[in-house]
């Protein structure tokens, strides 16, 4: 029911002294691990088949998770407890992520208060829980509980402003509020490359060895593949700094400018944007909503090609900042 996959298999059954069997398969599109566990279930068996997805090539870092435990059972206790959520939070990653277990009534049953004393512990960023049917638990993995955020829109529709997390949306293209080295680092910047993959590291490389040997002058944009991304491609571009650059405003504006530009001279339809600068690099809020809108306002008059462009942040206070001060 689950899918095929790729199994421990007998002979690694054995060498792990558990009598648990199991399989996996991945969708990346769906960005979905299935899981299909019977026979008894212990954190070493169950930390060992993880261990075995997470080394599959088609593995994202986040993706939500589907696990039948339909023919298991096992007595946890709290060691058993503490080792799994002790790998659950070395594992853990800076969105949010969801586990759904399925599993028969009476079956299995500490997993209960297994998985609400690790989702309690790991905090945020891994929420789990159980269900009876499977068709329940990816809707709750695929978010189809949430209700829908308050869409704002500009510029006749062609701008829209949300909350939510840039890696996971089906666009043309996604910016990163990359940093000169193009190698990677904190906050959305390391979600892309996270998630995207090697394949967006190496396409940098090759744009520092060829193109930018100093690194990326901030205000400007380039263009990558989006590896495993929803999106097809990535706009990498450099934001100023606050208090550091010389003509921040013009550097931020250059930054949705050259971005909204370089995806219309590839025939792009869909762009979304963070909020550049406004993290680590301290450009006040109020200040960036006002450049970011005039200057996407003006680039967008000028590229027709360009249907929507999404800006996306992480959080609603930020969101409401943005719409209290935007000139659109």
């Amino acid at each position: 029911m689950i899918g095929t996959g790729h199994g421990i298999g007998q002979h690694g059954i054995e060498s792990m002294a558990t009598v648990m069997e199991s399989s996996y398969s991945i969708d990346a599109s769906e960005n979905l691990i299935w899981l299909k566990v019977w026979g008894e279930v212990t954190a070493e068996s169950l930390i060992e088949l993880l261990n075995r997805t997470r080394a599959d090539a088609q593995y994202v870092p986040g993706m939500d998770i589907v696990a039948d435990y339909r023919e298991a059972y096992g007595s946890w206790d709290y060691s058993e407890i503490q080792r799994f959520r002790d790998y659950i939070v070395h594992i853990a990653v800076p969105c949010e992520v969801r586990w759904a277990a399925v599993l028969k009534p009476g079956n299995l049953a500490a997993a209960g208060h297994v998985l609400i004393l690790i989702s309690e512990a790991v905090g945020a960023d891994i929420k789990m829980r159980m269900f009876e049917e499977t068709h329940s638990a990816l809707r709750w993995v695929r978010g189809e509980d949430r209700a829908k955020a308050t869409m704002h829109t500009f510029l006749n529709g062609r701008v829209e402003v949300r909350t939510g997390d840039i890696t996971s949306l089906r666009v043309d293209a996604v910016v990163n509020a990359a940093n000169s080295t193009l190698l990677g680092g904190s906050g959305v910047d390391g979600a892309i490359h996270r998630r995207g993959g090697k394949q967006i590291l190496e396409a940098c490389r090759e744009l520092r060895e060829t193109c930018y040997p100093r690194g990326l002058p901030p205000g400007e944009a380039v263009l990558t593949t989006g590896g495993n991304l929803p999106a097809r491609y990535v706009i990498h571009t450099v934001g100023p700094v606050w208090g550091r650059d010389q003509h921040p405003e013009a550097l931020l504006a250059s930054c949705y400018k050259k971005s909204i530009m370089l995806a219309a001279n590839h025939s792009l339809g869909s762009v979304a944007f963070p909020a550049i600068s406004t993290g680590a690099y301290g450009y006040p809020k109020d200040e960036a909503a006002a450049v970011a809108s005039c200057a996407i306002a003006q680039a967008l008059a000028q590229a027709d090609a360009i249907e929507r462009v999404s800006l996306v942040f992480f959080s609603e206070a930020d969101r409401d900042v943005f719409l209290a001060h935007q000139q659109f």
